[in-house]
């Protein structure tokens, strides 16, 4: 909310950002194991 105060960041602004955070940077990370994924099931 603070975000749009003062009209400095529209909606349309935020939800574009959102949306390319969310396709670039989290969906990749999404798809690969976590650390802790990792030294589970392919640590020996």
């Amino acid at each position: 909310d603070f975000l749009l105060q003062g009209d400095v960041f529209s909606d349309d602004l935020l939800d574009a950002w959102i949306d390319y955070k969310r396709t670039e940077e989290v969906d990749a990370l999404r798809l690969r194991p976590h650390p802790y994924e990792f030294a589970l099931y392919y640590d020996v």
